[in-house]
């Protein structure tokens, strides 16, 4: 007997197996693709934060010791210092320990000590403290007493031999016709650097040319070596005392692949405050950069977590995604229980849409703060580089003002009156002409947020040519000014100084081999777009802008100067802050040479506060 035609529910049951395959391919590769997609791109975010983290950092470490580089050099000019080194006495050594212990003071370093030929400590600040006293002991081992006397500077990090406090040396040779009878050593304390990175969350360590970390966000990693080191290596270290007492064992690092830009996989055990840590290790993204001067390597790390949690979640998203298509196009006749669907996807959507907007707010707000921090550290940078011209500007008016003080004790004994108040009188106009620059640095230094408020334009440039005028001065560089004293912008008085002061200084570098060093600055009122606004100009006689530099100017990083010389972030740094005051800042080369960059602010008298 011919058998019955088998139902149409039976056919359909026989296609759910091929269907329910393809559509599992289907969403495994889109998974997969969203997966490495998703990770690329936050490894790319990851590398290019770390750049710039390592860019901040290394210029904290240069600031922090820069900020006493001039002290040694300064220490060896002092009369009684060289009368101390040529013939120590008891009345001499008190004299130099109570000046040593006053400049420390001011300065803010760890210790300033004063050694013979021989590396005897004549004198210290610390000379009132038995327990701690560098007075008597003897540094002839230390690598930067032998860079010192060899070749006129050293510098060197190391445990104190004598406190037991890691620091960082600089010394500087007292030269005399004799030849280098001793040197000036400072002692600088580079643990508020490390502490900051601890205080960030930051993973930050800072190696030596052996590759032994003496510089770390968490405590537990200093004094430990990359690697294990030979025999020979432990053989120095153990001459010099660099590391005393410190049994420089392995940190247990263990490298990985080679990522984009240098990066290299690397994972590291947890830290002892992790429960349980024994056998786990944690993975990371360590970037390096190189610190010529001093001869060592910053490295950080980035957690990967985060990679990986975005990856995750853009491959749930893109399997989600052909599940519900393939939902649709399956269950396209059953329409309430599609519309059920539709609505509990758009509302899974909408949650995700608002998580990843929360997360962009909090990324942004983040931006914002490492912006402002770039900042600050592209005003201290500046600050450090005219440390030396402006401790020689405050220098002057201090020596004058000694000599009159001494005149005037003589005068008082005389009964002059009449040349005691004029001896007065230039002492006081000495003292406010230090109060003026002191008070420009102190206001140029001051860290916070922007404030957008009116903005005289000749004031903040006149503040900028005062922390520039002992350079501008010594290089003979010619001022021609024309700012009107009733242009008003709108933007921060003092990151308006830091732009001027950027500026200032890449057209005084333009001009060191110029003949005509002539620096014209002007303002004038313009019209853009139907809206009031200044624009200022400040035009030099230097080298002008190559055409290949033209469209990399204001990029991060990007400079034409030596090595050593700048990192690359003035432009840049101005260009961002002239844009968040609504302004706009670009540069071109005058008909008859050199460069011009232009200025344009919204007029403060015609705009309102945003």
């Amino acid at each position: 007997m011919p058998q019955p035609p088998r139902p149409a529910t039976n056919r359909r049951r026989r296609n759910i197996g091929p269907l329910a395959l393809a559509l599992a391919v289907v969403t495994g590769l889109a998974a997969w693709g969203a997966h490495r997609w998703a990770e690329a791109l936050a490894l790319d975010d990851v590398i290019v934060n770390g750049e710039q983290r390592l860019g901040l950092y290394a210029s904290s470490i240069r600031n922090a010791v820069g900020r006493y580089d001039y002290l040694p050099a300064l220490t060896t000019r002092d009369h009684d210092v060289l009368d101390l080194l040529a013939a120590p006495s008891d009345a001499r050594r008190d004299v130099v320990n109570r000046r040593l212990e006053e400049a420390n003071a001011t300065a803010g370093s760890a210790a300033l000590y004063v050694v013979d030929g021989g590396g005897l400590a004549l004198a210290s600040s610390n000379w009132r403290d038995p327990a701690q006293s560098f007075v008597g002991q003897r540094y002839n081992f230390r690598p930067y007493f032998r860079q010192g006397m060899e070749t006129g500077s050293g510098r060197y990090f190391g445990i104190g031999v004598t406190t037991g406090q890691p620091g960082y040396f600089l010394s500087h040779a007292a030269q005399t016709e004799r030849g280098v009878i001793g040197l000036a050593v400072v002692k600088i304390d580079l643990e508020p650097v490390q502490r900051d990175w601890a205080a960030g969350g930051e993973r930050v360590l800072v190696t030596d040319d052996n590759g032994v970390v003496f510089l770390a966000s968490h405590a537990a990693w200093k004094y430990r070596a990359l690697r294990p080191l030979p025999a020979e290596v432990r053989a120095r270290l153990a001459e010099t005392r660099q590391y005393d007492r410190s049994e420089l064992n392995a940190l247990g690092l263990s490298e990985g692949p080679l990522m984009g830009g240098g990066a290299r996989l690397v994972s590291l055990p947890a830290p002892a405050s992790t429960p349980n840590p024994d056998g786990q290790r944690h993975a990371y993204l360590m970037q390096d950069r190189a610190l010529p001067e001093f001869g060592w390597t910053i490295r950080f790390l980035s957690d990967l977590e985060p990679v990986r949690t975005q990856a995750n979640a853009a491959a749930l998203l893109a399997a989600l995604a052909v599940l519900l298509l393939a939902t649709g196009a399956a269950l396209g006749q059953q329409r309430r229980q599609t519309l059920r669907l539709q609505r509990e996807s758009h509302a899974l959507l909408e949650r995700r849409v608002a998580e990843r907007t929360a997360e962009l707010v909090a990324a942004n707000r983040v931006l914002r703060e490492a912006q402002e921090e770039l900042v600050q550290a592209g005003k201290l940078a500046a600050l450090g580089q005219m440390s030396a011209a402006l401790a020689h500007e405050i220098n002057q008016p201090l020596a004058a003002i000694r000599t009159f003080v001494a005149s005037t004790r003589i005068l008082v004994e005389r009964g002059e009156a009449a040349l005691v108040q004029s001896n007065l009188a230039m002492i006081g106009d000495l003292a406010e002409r230090m109060a003026v620059i002191s008070g420009h640095l102190k206001d140029f230094a001051r860290k916070g947020p922007a404030r957008v408020e009116a903005v005289s334009v000749a004031r903040a440039m006149n503040h900028a040519l005062t922390l520039l005028a002992p350079r501008l001065r010594e290089e003979d560089v010619t001022l021609d000014i024309d700012i009107p004293p009733d242009a008003l912008v709108r933007g921060d008085a003092v990151r308006l100084e830091q732009v001027f002061v950027n500026l200032l200084r890449n057209a005084a570098d333009a001009m060191a081999d110029a003949d005509d060093r002539r620096l014209s600055l002007s303002a004038a009122p313009v019209t853009d777009n139907g809206v009031a606004a200044w624009e200022i100009r400040i035009r030099d006689q230097g080298t002008g802008i190559a055409d290949a530099d033209q469209f990399r100017l204001f990029d991060p990083f990007f400079t034409t100067k030596e090595v050593g010389q700048g990192l690359g972030l003035g432009l840049s740094l101005s260009y961002g802050i002239v844009r968040d005051f609504g302004g706009g800042l670009r540069a071109e080369n005058n008909p008859d040479g050199g460069a011009c960059f232009v200025i344009r602010l919204p007029d403060a008298k015609e705009t309102s506060p945003p």
